[in-house]
């Protein structure tokens, strides 16, 4: 039993909705109802019943609910007191990037931070969105540098970067290439490799689903290189953010007609002060000049 699987059936038991409670938890909803599937597998049963009237907690729900209430708060309380005791002694803050956000766009943000007397230590992490959020809530990273087309839980407070588009990445030899945008419906039927870590990907699904434009998956990949060498191979094209594109050397195209961008924000437990030398981060990151071919600055 995961403290994450606690915190997903909490989400649920108090929205009685798998959509919201995915919002809130700020996963996508596939990673909550597996998250919960495992739960539920621990325990020995159902927790919640899926009908006509909607998501009711099952008898076994009702039962665990308290309990499993008390060990999420009590998982919480000990962090806090850890983090009591460790403050005073020398901090590396912690930092959780995640694995579709290109790591060399954004480093120099946290370069900025070990300029003089605001030099901090700094230790780096990589992760997918559900990763990265459990690990701020577990108290496993300090910081987390993320994206999600979801609105954020009240839980994080989080420090806007910048705005990236999302682009389609093709081959060389593609019959887009050379043209600056297409329509999206230019992409029916077209042979599309998919990016099973993309935090966008169930967005973008349902944009293609909404005006009627259905890709022929070919390929999928946990692994961004893998994806960059089928999409030059011209196994397929892929939608991507436009610095990972232009990272891997790849020719592509706009959506002229559905824009889609990604936020890019670092996050943090609201309810936990940062220490100086967190601050430190966030200030030099929120300080930067983001302005760029790729990224344009976020508003606050």
């Amino acid at each position: 039993m995961e403290l994450y699987q606690i915190r997903y059936f909490l989400a649920v038991a108090e929205t009685l909705n798998f959509t919201r409670a995915s919002e809130r938890a700020y996963v996508s909803q596939p990673a909550l109802t597996k998250a919960i599937q495992r739960l539920e597998e621990t325990l020995g049963g159902r927790l919640f019943d899926r009908g006509n009237s909607g998501v009711q907690l099952t008898v076994l729900g009702q039962a665990m609910l308290p309990h499993l209430r008390e060990l999420h708060d009590g998982a919480r309380q000990a962090r806090e007191h850890a983090r009591r005791l460790a403050r005073g002694r020398h901090e590396v803050v912690r930092v959780g990037v995640m694995c579709t956000i290109d790591f060399e766009q954004v480093l120099p943000g946290f370069a900025d931070a070990q300029d003089g007397h605001t030099a901090v230590a700094l230790k780096f992490r990589e992760g997918n969105l559900e990763a990265l959020t459990d690990a701020l809530d577990r108290g496993d990273i300090d910081l987390g540098l993320m994206c999600s087309p979801h609105e954020i839980p009240r839980r994080f407070e989080a420090t806007p970067l910048f705005d990236e588009d999302y682009v389609v990445a093709i081959g060389d030899d593609h019959r887009f290439n050379g043209r600056e945008a297409i329509a999206l419906g230019e992409l029916h039927r077209e042979h599309y490799c998919e990016r099973m870590s993309c935090e966008f990907t169930h967005h973008i699904e349902r944009l293609l689903d909404e005006r009627g434009v259905q890709v022929q998956v070919v390929q999928q990949s946990h692994r961004e290189d893998w994806i960059q060498a089928l999409v030059r191979a011209n196994f397929g094209v892929a939608f991507m953010p436009l610095s990972i594109a232009r990272a891997a050397g790849l020719a592509h195209v706009r959506t002229a007609d559905c824009p889609i961008v990604r936020r890019v924000q670092m996050l943090r437990l609201a309810d936990q002060a940062p220490t100086a030398a967190q601050q430190a981060v966030i200030v030099a990151l929120r300080a930067r000049d983001w302005t760029g071919a790729a990224a344009e600055p976020a508003a606050a």
